[in-house]
């Protein structure tokens, strides 16, 4: 099988278009479809059908089996030509990067800094941004090299590495009776009711074994802590349990408490890297975070 169809072919399957794959790869659209058709030949399977009553393609069953396995072995073959570019001398520089929003304070800034300058070669680092669910699947597709994020279900073949760690605080409107209040017990919650995470967020597993969950009225419909700090500037009765971040200090009307009866690290964030060969610069990039010291406290933020 002939790399470039297995590229044509790759490309082909994401966009779904033979005329704007065509343009993409810049090749005549004829080119395309004598790739494709050759590929089907000589595998003996359909690879796609047309929608009905539309210009558009779709991948059969056994394309979509199919692709599934070109796509990773691609990127296998282009990672390889990395590292082994590396070892001939050519140094690659880059390292892909996928961050939560509420990591990216002034410390992790100063970190990437820190480790930019630390570096002979300089390296180029590209950052994405997105919850922990989505960076733990973009870092088994191979879209990005390592990720700070939650320990999310079912990324056990990963590497993980503490490296920063969140406290628990309840929200409350300046004007709440409780802004006045450092801290605050859980006991002292019972029967008001409370805005938190939904059960899909990765802090689920921290609310259901640290808090007193029949004891309290928890509305448990939110995905961050930015939705919930909005709703809490509505209204001073209103409350919410979220982990601290840069993120709240943009809501001026929000105040934090402590909360007594919690650990301060709550909710732990990870350095989570897939377990294999990664080119040098990826290795030290992940050598030099672990090492790290990020702080977690709410007064460094």
């Amino acid at each position: 099988m002939r790399l470039d169809y297995l590229r044509y072919f790759d490309h082909l399957a994401e966009v779904l278009n033979y005329t704007r794959a065509a343009e993409d790869l810049y090749i005549a659209q004829p080119t395309l479809s004598v790739a494709i058709k050759r590929m089907e030949k000589e595998l003996g399977i359909k690879l796609f059908q047309r929608s009905e009553g539309s210009t558009r393609i779709e991948l059969t069953e056994m394309g979509k089996a199919y692709h599934e396995y070109v796509a990773l072995a691609l990127k296998d073959l282009d990672k390889g030509l990395r590292i082994a570019r590396e070892i001939q001398g050519e140094m690659n520089s880059s390292v892909r990067v996928g961050t939560i929003y509420a990591m990216q304070g002034r410390f992790w800034s100063e970190a990437i800094e820190s480790f930019i300058s630390s570096s002979q070669v300089k390296p180029k680092i590209a950052i994405e941004q997105a919850f922990s669910p989505e960076l733990t699947q973009r870092l088994r597709k191979g879209d990005i090299d390592v990720a700070f994020c939650s320990r999310v279900e079912g990324c056990d073949d990963f590497n993980h590495v503490l490296v920063w760690s969140q406290p628990l605080v309840l929200g409350v409107h300046k004007d709440s009776p409780l802004a006045k209040r450092k801290s605050i017990n859980l006991s002292e919650l019972g029967g008001k009711e409370v805005l938190t995470y939904s059960s899909s967020s990765p802090t689920d597993s921290s609310i259901t074994n640290l808090l007193p969950l029949d004891s309290m009225n928890l509305r448990r419909e939110y995905a961050d802590e930015i939705t919930m700090c909005s709703l809490v500037t509505s209204s001073k009765d209103k409350m919410a349990l979220f982990c601290y971040s840069f993120l709240v200090s943009a809501f001026q009307d929000v105040v934090c408490l402590r909360i007594n009866d919690l650990p301060a690290d709550f909710h732990k964030v990870y350095l989570t890297s897939r377990r294999e060969t990664h080119p040098k610069v990826v290795d030290d990039f992940i050598e030099f975070m672990s090492a790290y010291r990020f702080p977690n406290i709410m007064s460094q933020q």
